[in-house]
């Protein structure tokens, strides 16, 4: 079970480095932002009730990548998005540290 859960979550974790380089390195926004985010959907799925830290990491992820959009992408030109990215950002960056944090920690009680 312990190596099913490594290869899930490595699995996972090189689907989410491809759907980072979509969102940075894809020319056309639109299709970079679906293709993104149906590649996290998919990160998701390989570890969907596996391991939930994995889980919150993930959807930090997901949420940092959204407050990374651009201001003059085509999806987010209403004032609103430029009001709340800040807080994409943030807690982004929260989710993906409590989820490292709590992969650590249950790390340390296995040991």
């Amino acid at each position: 079970m312990k190596t099913h859960i490594a290869g899930s979550r490595r699995n996972a974790y090189l689907t989410s480095a491809l759907a980072v380089a979509c969102f940075f390195l894809f020319p056309e926004p639109n299709i970079a932002l679906v293709g993104t985010l149906l590649l996290q959907t998919l990160a998701f799925i390989m570890v969907a009730g596996k391991s939930p830290s994995d889980g919150i990491v993930l959807t930090g992820i997901t949420v940092l990548l959204i407050g990374m959009i651009p201001a003059d992408h085509p999806l987010v030109r209403e004032p609103f998005f430029m009001v709340e990215k800040p807080w994409f950002v943030a807690i982004g960056i929260a989710l993906i540290v409590a989820g490292l944090l709590l992969i650590v920690w249950k790390s340390g009680k296995r040991s």
